[in-house]
């Protein structure tokens, strides 16, 4: 099976004027994200969980997912997409529960018992790449633990903070007794594709109908494209003094003025 892996984060009904611009330029208001679901109905494209995605089989398909924990996929997005039976699975990062504009344990709960799954999305939000083994292995485990917990079912599913992933961050995700682990490379997955390098496609505030529609058919080359150029200065720079530039450059062009680039 072919499935394209679609990635949001906030669905909203009111944008927060508090939330930085690097977070707000992939939140989606609750009324694009029910027009596009309504396209992906139209299009007759399968909506499955992630595990089935990667069963051998002819077919195409698309999964839907969700990072951070943001209130809104709970509130907004869940009640959507529950209108036409499709499924989703929620990447939770454990020390944002409880947070301003995030979810809490009981959202959690009302989630997975409305059909939704709930993921992992790490401890802390850390860049994984950045840490130790042992610290890498914290990250999945303790979140995991407390999501189990809270939701008194099994946790099987990652997402990567900052989409990256190597190795050593496989071998924690399955020492931690994950089973599939999502990254931000872009791409569509087959069943040959490594359940711990699943390629996923971010949905922007700016994503248009006729991007949807090209999702829909599993079209996702430009996206491939532009991830290629921009894995250039990943690799010069450094996954985290790239990811501090890009929010640097970012917050420049949205409110015209510049600020520190490196910390010190």
């Amino acid at each position: 099976m072919r499935s394209l892996w679609l990635m949001y984060h906030d669905v909203y009904t009111q944008l927060d004027s508090e939330v930085p611009r690097t977070a707000a330029m992939y939140h989606v208001s609750r009324n694009s994200f029910a027009s596009q679901m309504q396209m992906v109905q139209e299009s007759g494209l399968r909506v499955v969980r992630p595990l089935e995605a990667q069963e051998a089989g002819p077919g195409q398909a698309l999964v839907i997912t969700f990072d951070d924990g943001w209130t809104g996929a709970f509130r907004n997005a869940v009640p959507v997409l529950k209108t036409h039976s499709y499924p989703a699975v929620i990447f939770v990062t454990r020390d944002f529960v409880g947070r301003k504009g995030f979810c809490n344990p009981t959202m959690l709960r009302e989630a997975a018992q409305a059909g939704a799954e709930i993921g992992v999305h790490g401890t802390t939000h850390r860049m994984l790449s950045a840490l130790s083994d042992e610290e890498i292995f914290s990250e999945f485990s303790v979140c995991k633990d407390f999501l189990e917990q809270a939701i008194s079912a099994p946790v099987r599913l990652a997402s990567l903070p900052g989409g990256d992933v190597n190795d050593r961050i496989i071998a924690g995700a399955r020492k931690a007794g994950l089973k599939c682990l999502c990254t931000s490379q872009p791409g569509v997955n087959s069943n040959r594709t490594s359940s711990f390098r699943l390629r996923r496609i971010a949905i922007r505030e700016n994503t248009d109908s006729q991007t949807m529609k090209r999702f829909c058919h599993l079209a996702a080359g430009r996206e491939v494209f532009r991830w290629a150029v921009l894995e250039m200065p990943r690799l010069l720079l450094g996954m985290k003094n790239y990811s501090y530039l890009r929010r640097a450059f970012v917050d420049f062009r949205s409110c015209g003025k510049t600020r520190e680039i490196f910390r010190p």
